[in-house]
């Protein structure tokens, strides 16, 4: 095996880095706002989230395997659509990993908080979100190697306690909390917001999107990429339909009000000890999705360098073969975001932003099948899928604020910026 190679990461790095990039904060925080919204419904919006993840999952499957370089959206729309959408679906293609990132250092140092409160006292918390960002751009720096070890042993490590959670945990479910199950479903979608809902959920299923990112730092991508992918998403979604149900069957009505609904339902069954348990594993949850964040943001920014939208010096690589201006500059935007707002302020700018670059690959399985561009994995049943995903997309983004819309807008308006002044002349020079 030669060094390059061992240093590229296989199907199981892959499985277990997206595995990192979707478990997180958004699954041991918002059960209870969706139970808060619909009720016992709330597994009707798990299973929406569920078959729209796996949809948008199975077309980045399909563009990944057409595909072995970085970029995931970015380099799908530009192909697609021309340099303009590309270039605007790439920056908000980073955006999205530096904030995702910047919302996770908040939620686990909120997290963090809750044993010692001390971290949420904001001159403490500041100091440990620039000690968490110069250590984190630090292993980043030194290779992918140190990466996926610990990216692999945390990943296992947070998986163990949400196993016996459900493992435990159904032997304690009081089923009357669920019956009559229909008429209470009926109720919570009449009565409840289903859009915002689900909406508010879909944060826990995002992050498989990031994986195609790093495409150029896996062995056999356009192989290993679609499998890891499709496996990541069914885990995933099978994963997040049981603890909703362990829940609402644990805690009943008092899940609507608990800031912590899997260690508080854990805590029915076990006491203190068995909160502390899952705080920890909250803690090494959204510990692992923070690394996984902070190894592939740097690579969103290093893919435009690469198509000549931003200059060499952001794909430039070092001593260890990492391209050390990318991670440094994202590194220090991660940082100060963190610096500035909470979690919820963070993770709410990540999910229109996901979206609208999730309707932009769904639509682009469209434009390659028609211009008939080889993929190894194609996605079944036609156009179906596809048309799926970008239906559900659309709805999802119609139950957002207008204040998000703006936000989004304002943002694109600062891509066309870059775009005109510096991208396209250079662009113009090849």
């Amino acid at each position: 095996m030669t060094e390059i190679s061992a240093n590229k990461l296989g199907f199981w790095s892959i499985f277990f880095l997206g595995i990192n990039s979707i478990i997180g904060s958004g699954i041991f925080l918002l059960p209870s706002k969706a139970y808060a919204d619909v009720g016992v419904a709330s597994i009707v919006v798990i299973v929406i989230n569920a078959i729209l993840a796996l949809c948008l999952a199975l077309c980045f499957a399909e563009t990944s395997s057409i595909f072995d370089k970085n970029g995931s959206s970015f380099v799908y729309a530009k192909e697609a659509f021309g340099n303009f959408v590309g270039f605007e679906i790439g920056m908000f293609a980073w955006f999205i990993g530096i904030v995702s990132w910047a919302a996770e250092i908040q939620g686990f140092l909120t997290t963090l908080g809750g044993l010692y409160p001390r971290f949420l006292d904001p001159y403490y918390n500041k100091l440990a979100v620039v000690g968490i960002g110069i250590f984190l751009g630090l292993l980043n720096y030194l290779g992918i190697k140190f990466s996926k070890i610990l990216n692999n042993v945390i990943t296992v490590s947070k998986l163990v306690p949400l196993f016996l959670f459900i493992l435990i945990g159904i032997f304690f479910i009081n089923f009357s909390d669920f019956t009559p199950l229909i008429p209470k479903i009926s109720q919570g979608l009449s009565t409840g917001n289903l859009g915002v809902a689900t909406l508010v959920i879909f944060y826990a299923f995002t992050g498989f999107d990031l994986l195609a990112v790093a495409a150029e730092d896996m062995d056999n991508p356009t192989k290993n990429l679609p499998k890891a992918i499709i496996l990541v998403m069914i885990f995933c979604s099978i994963f997040y339909l049981l603890i909703m149900v362990l829940c609402i069957g644990l805690l009943g009505d008092k899940l609507a009000v608990s800031t912590l609904p899997i260690a508080a339902a854990t805590a029915s069954i076990f006491g203190k000890s068995g909160f502390l348990f899952i705080i920890f594993a909250t803690l090494i949850s959204i510990g692992g999705i923070t690394i996984a964040l902070s190894f592939i943001a740097p690579r969103s920014v290093q893919a435009l360098a690469d198509n000549n939208y931003l200059p060499s010096i952001f794909n430039k690589k070092g001593r260890f073969g990492t391209a050390g201006f990318a991670i440094l500059i994202t590194t220090a935007i991660t940082v100060s975001l963190a610096l500035y707002g909470n979690f919820i302020f963070l993770a709410s700018l990540t999910v229109i932003a996901r979206l609208i670059e999730f309707i932009s690959t769904a639509t682009s399985v469209l434009v390659f099948r028609k211009r008939k561009m080889k993929a190894l994995y194609r996605i079944p049943l036609g156009p179906i899928i596809p048309l799926t995903a970008i239906i559900l997309s659309i709805w999802l983004l119609y139950q957002s604020s207008l204040e998000k819309i703006i936000f989004i807008l304002i943002g694109f308006f600062i891509g066309y910026l870059f775009y005109i002044f510096y991208a396209k002349k250079e662009l113009k020079k090849e």
